[in-house]
């Protein structure tokens, strides 16, 4: 069983590797976190064009600092996959964030022991989502510290290839790339079956893709994107920017980002019909989200003049319960289109499921370590000490249903990080060859 380093463990791995190979390996600082933590650029090779890999795009998105260590280290042993690109690579881009979630590294890696520890911040606290939107009807100027850092890299390099190191919690393994390259979609499914990881069909962030193949899909040009949030006000201002590969399209940056799960969900990889129809399938998962998030909505706004502790776990309860409601108000407006009749596929269903199954976890997941702070701060009320025993019992039901229904492997960790190293290494093959 693989473990995930922290922090402190990756700057000291990425320090010895550069000293075991230090003839083609260098490091530099490129900035600090919000919080003071460095942020390090590890250089390898000497090839015409840049590649750039970064891990922790989000803050409960950890495994890709393994993937960082084997494929720095692959490319250091390595001196024909090195060819034609020089390599940097950043551990991890939200420090701060990545702390929050270091409880469970070690493992288990259970569902229940995962959202344990669980952090994921606010949208407009996350190094990924605050990017500039310079015209528009949304626009947003506000980047962080993090984000400045990988803009002024992105920037000095004009990556000719980008990764963003991604891991998801449930559903199954998807690849989205900025342009269609030959042959590649049909490697990117072959390396995620490889380790026996279904590809999914339907994961809900890519609703609208044009599809390039199986589990892969084709993220649209920056420009084409309206960044209006479904059920929002165009008028009001935007809390969060835009995404890393929004930024380094200026440039023309080949971008992959590699999804793949902590635990599979029976299904997303099936076209075949489920049976139902979409207008049926979004009302449903509307209904079953209200149920599950208006009890937490109602206990955030009935606790919250009570609490003392200036923790992180505000924001990120508060801006899980907005997108949720935003996503309900989505879902129920979904019922009225035109398609409503038609019949889905169970990839579909899976998507929209684990969407359901997805938020509440988190929101009671952060809620409960918001309650946690408080009484580390000495913060004893009655109401909090009520709140906190309903929230427990709430995350032991639904970590009980999804342990129920989603396929754990016996080696998590270790199956997310081959496929994204293969991946990226396929994928710098097929831009060699496309380039001459």
């Amino acid at each position: 069983m693989r473990e995930i380093p922290t922090i402190d463990d990756m700057a000291a791995l990425l320090r010895e590797l550069c000293e075991r190979f230090p003839a083609i390996c260098r490091r530099r600082l490129i900035g600090a976190s919000r919080k003071g933590e460095p942020l390090e650029l590890v250089s390898i090779g000497d090839g015409r064009q840049n590649a750039l890999v970064f891990g922790g795009p989000h803050a409960n998105e950890p495994v890709g600092f393994l993937t960082v260590l084997r494929l720095a280290s692959a490319l250091c042993e390595n001196a024909a996959e090195r060819q034609g690109f020089t390599w940097h690579f950043i551990a991890c881009v939200d420090p701060d964030g990545a702390r929050l979630n270091e409880g469970w590294y070690g493992g288990p890696y259970t569902i229940s022991h995962y959202h344990r520890h669980f952090y994921r911040p606010s949208m407009s606290d996350q190094p990924e989502w605050t990017f500039p939107i310079p015209s528009g009807r949304k626009r947003f100027d506000r980047p962080l510290p993090e984000t400045l850092a990988l803009m002024r890299v992105i920037d000095e390099l004009r990556p000719a290839f980008m990764l963003s190191l991604h891991n998801a919690d449930f559903g199954g393994a998807y690849f989205q790339i900025s342009r269609d390259v030959p042959g590649l979609p049909a490697e990117l499914a072959a390396i995620a079956a490889g380790q026996g990881v279904p590809l999914d069909l339907g994961p809900i962030d890519t609703v609208g893709y044009q599809v390039a193949g199986p589990g892969v899909t084709l993220l649209p040009p920056a420009e084409h994107i309206d960044f209006v949030e479904t059920g929002g006000d165009a008028r009001t201002p935007r809390t969060y920017g835009a995404s890393s590969w929004h930024y380094a399209d200026r440039y023309g940056t080949f971008t992959l980002i590699a999804e793949v799960p902590l635990w599979t969900t029976p299904g997303c990889d099936d076209p075949s019909d489920a049976g139902l129809s979409f207008g049926h399938l979004v009302k449903a998962a509307a209904v079953r989200l209200r149920e599950e998030l208006e009890p937490l909505a109602r206990a955030r706004t009935d606790i919250r003049s009570q609490c003392v502790a200036h923790s992180p776990f505000h924001a990120a309860v508060d801006d899980t319960l907005a997108v949720s409601h935003l996503l309900i108000a989505s879902l129920e407006g979904a019922v009225d289109r035109e398609d409503a009749a038609r019949t889905v596929t169970r990839a579909e269903a899976s998507g929209i499921h684990d969407t359901v199954r997805r938020l509440p976890l988190r929101a009671c997941a952060m809620f409960l370590r918001l309650l946690e702070a408080e009484t580390a701060a000495g913060n004893h009320q009655a109401a909090l000490t009520a709140v906190r025993a309903t929230l427990e019992e709430r995350l032991r039901r639904l970590c009980a249903a999804a342990e129920e229904e989603l396929v754990p492997s016996a080696d998590p960790i270790g199956r997310i990080v081959t496929i994204q190293t293969e991946a990226a290494l396929a994928t710098a093959r097929r831009l060699r060859f496309a380039q001459g």
